[in-house]
């Protein structure tokens, strides 16, 4: 441990290894070198955690980790603080230094699972994450100065026989940090392979490694526990290497916990295989040669179905979990079609861009889709996502030499699983030829004959454009359209010079993000005449010189007389209304203007429920009864009012016929009159007449003690008299005498 004083000092700018520090200990120099167990400082490293989640959390657990992983946090913080030879004296010698690094690797949190609930939480946690990232971006890097640097060499010794750098940690930081920081990642992974080429052979063990655990998962998904039967499984895929479960007699069956752990374990495989792939495209001719293909083939064939079923069989559909799970399921289908098609994506890019021997790249190509073509369900799915047929007419343009028996068979196998026919290869204008360097040339054969021209130009010129971004997407519409009109509109020429970067000056010259420019028709207007006209028409819908369907009706010469005088004129036009009422009529919405609503009627009574009127009394199809108690009575009413009904009638037939012509309904103030009379005969014949109430506030004189009536009043007014005036004359009386305004 370090107890002496030291000051780093390398004038000869030597590497770190040949680096030796003088320390005076007590007055006594030592030759320490720059990299030795004397640099270490006492100093706990302790390990990563997972935040604690679910429903059942003991209080204070969060906060808990929280001052734990704080202390994480900050032992990261100090690690890269250290000087390169104590930094690198840390990671070497230090006994838990390596170990709590790859224990965040371990427990941190895939791209599949969502963030964190707590937004404390999920800060800290992305602090963390990303200080891990650099202390391992600074374990590949062997120069930080002229001063502090290492050799190559040295460095990868370093990395490979100190186990710093191993194929489950590569791939542990391709699943942390693959999803959302690919080209930082690209970078790191390419710089470890490059300084120790030895982590290849280390990548051809893994993936054997890979392979046998397919191989359980998929002998768990397929063996019946029920019965001592080997699993049905194809003469092809060998299960006699595969470690079995004990042969005892009571065996477990698979249940829902096993499955989960198995998807979660493939899916983590799946996903990290797909980002690998990814990063580090040279890792595909070690899938190749190791025949991996196979291995993705096998249990995409005879394990993501079975999974489907013996989740099916163990769990709840009316779960949370079963969802889960059957999207995790999901995902793993979509991982390893990717992988598939990252491992293709690699020979494609190579053949495309002429790398290499592309005769190698195309075989390697053909080579995989072989493979892939053992089994039925991979192939059939990747070719519903990425059709293999394109991919066959681009490598057919790109090498013309490429074998036709292969890919006919390819397309043959491919089809006839989907029972239907083979499409037949598009017919192109040209053919390419491989030069001495391995580079793709296009060759015109002249054009025989098309249909182009009967389609319309600016339709033709877009579906050119989008085939090229197909390619290259990241070029602007106008650039390609440049490039299209310079070679004859020739697509493959296009990518060819493009991918080649054989391009004219020309085009060189031109922003790659141009965009196209609509032409203007006025512009084309003077081209074809030379006259050039500067009008407000120009362009619009009246513009008669560069349009021949402009609207004659919105055209009129001289002053436009209007069909009315005024305002009054046109209000007073019923045209309008009355095309209108045969219509409405229909609908039983139009009336004579005499029977129409008035203005002052009031509608507020109308729903409620009041007595009859005479006139719905009298309605034949609601006859009234009297009661047999009360014929009496009536014929004593009817002897009474006989005599002045006869008065009345003649009256009262005239004024019913206006009324009924008139009011369709109740008139609003007799239903008002009616109810104000029956409320208060109601009141007078159920309550007494309440005695007057006393506002008597003076009561007895003083020292006899006063009612509670007064007393009431008093209260009454002392809460009331802000409602009447000169309630405050006491208050501002004593006020004004306060401020000496009249005498006391």
């Amino acid at each position: 441990m370090n107890t002496g004083s030291s000051v780093f000092s390398n004038p000869e700018n030597l590497p770190v290894e040949k680096v030796t520090i003088y320390v005076s200990n007590s007055g006594v120099l030592q030759k320490i070198k720059a990299l030795d167990p004397y640099w270490l400082q006492k100093r706990d490293l302790i390990f990563y955690e997972k935040p604690p989640t679910g429903g059942g959390l003991v209080i204070g657990a969060v906060d808990a980790w929280r001052s734990k992983m704080a202390i994480y946090l900050e032992n990261l913080k100090w690690l890269l603080s250290l000087e390169h030879h104590k930094f690198w004296s840390t990671v070497l010698y230090h006994p838990q230094c390596m170990d709590s690094l790859i224990s965040f690797l371990q427990e941190a949190s895939p791209p599949y699972i969502p963030p964190y609930e707590c937004n404390d939480v999920q800060i800290l946690y992305e602090d963390i994450r990303r200080l891990v990232l650099v202390v391992f971006s600074r374990l590949v890097t062997n120069k930080e100065s002229k001063a502090h640097w290492m050799t190559k060499e040295q460095m990868a010794s370093l990395i490979y026989d100190n186990f710093i750098f191993t194929i489950p940690v590569i791939w542990d930081i391709c699943l942390t940090y693959g999803s959302d920081n690919n080209r930082h990642i690209s970078r790191l992974i390419e710089s470890v392979y490059m300084l120790q080429p030895r982590y290849e052979a280390d990548t051809a063990q893994a993936l054997v490694f890979v392979h046998e655990a397919f191989k359980y998962i998929i002998l768990q998904v397929n063996k019946d526990y029920e019965s001592d039967d080997p699993p049905n499984l194809p003469e092809t895929f060998q299960i006699s290497d595969i470690k079995r479960p004990s042969n005892s007699k009571v065996v477990e069956k698979l249940t829902f916990p096993m499955l989960q752990d198995l998807v979660v374990h493939l899916l983590d495989t799946a996903m990290t295989l797909r980002i690998f792939t990814e990063v580090y495209p040279k890792s595909a001719h070690i899938i190749r040669t190791t025949n991996f293909v196979l291995s993705i083939v096998q249990v995409y064939e005879h394990g993501i179905p079975h999974l489907y079923e013996k989740l099916e069989e163990v769990g709840d559909p009316t779960s949370i979990k079963y969802t889960q799970v059957e999207g995790w399921i999901d995902l793993i289908r979509s991982e390893l079609i990717d992988v598939f098609r990252e491992i293709l994506a690699v020979y494609k890019n190579a053949i495309f861009s002429g790398e290499g021997n592309i005769s190698n790249h195309v075989e390697a190509y053909l080579s995989v889709m072989m493979d892939a073509l053992t089994e039925k369900l991979l192939i059939k799915d990747y070719h519903l996502c990425h059709p293999v047929n394109e991919d066959i007419d681009m490598l057919r343009q790109a090498y013309p030499d490429i074998d036709s028996v292969k890919t006919d068979f390819i397309l043959q196998a491919i089809y006839s699983n989907l029972d239907e026919p083979v499409p037949e290869p598009s017919d192109h204008r040209q053919t390419n030829h491989i030069d001495m360097n391995g580079h793709v040339e296009s060759i015109n054969n002249g054009a025989g004959p098309s249909t182009d021209n009967e389609i319309p130009k600016n339709i033709r010129e877009q579906s050119l454009i989008s085939e090229v971004k197909d390619i290259l997407p990241h070029l602007g519409d106008g650039f390609v359209l440049k490039c299209l009109e310079h070679y004859d509109f020739q697509v493959d020429r296009v990518v060819n010079s493009i991918l080649e970067d054989t391009l004219a000056d020309s085009l060189r010259k031109l922003d790659k993000d141009l965009p196209i420019i609509p032409e203007d028709p006025v512009d084309r207007k003077f081209l074809e005449t030379g006259v050039e006209r500067l009008n407000v028409f120009d362009g619009d819908q009246f513009d008669i010189m560069t349009r021949d369907d402009v609207d004659l009706s919105k055209i009129h010469v001289g002053k436009k007389k209007s069909k009315y005088k005024d305002l009054k004129d046109m209000l007073n036009d019923k045209t309008e209304v009355k095309s209108r009422v045969d219509i409405y009529s229909k609908y039983n919405l139009v009336c004579d203007e005499e029977a129409l609503y008035s203005d002052e009627y009031d509608d507020t009574y109308d729903s409620d429920g009041v007595a009859p009127t005479t006139d719905m009394a009298e309605d034949p199809r609601r006859p009234f009864v009297t009661p047999r108690a009360l014929m009496n009575a009536r014929r004593n009413d009817e002897a009474s009012e006989e005599s002045e009904s006869e008065e009345d009638t003649a009256v009262s037939s005239q004024e019913k016929s206006e009324r009924d012509r008139r009011n369709f309904c109740v008139n609003p103030e007799e239903v008002r009159a009616r109810r104000e009379a029956n409320m208060a005969a109601r009141g007078r014949r159920n309550k007494p007449a309440a005695p007057p109430r006393s506002g008597d506030v003076t009561g007895a004189p003083k020292g006899q003690g006063q009612s509670r009536d007064v007393l009431h009043n008093r209260s009454r007014k002392e809460q009331h008299k802000s409602s009447r005036a000169n309630h405050g004359r006491r208050q501002a009386a004593q006020w004004k005498r306060s401020q000496g305004m009249m005498p006391s």
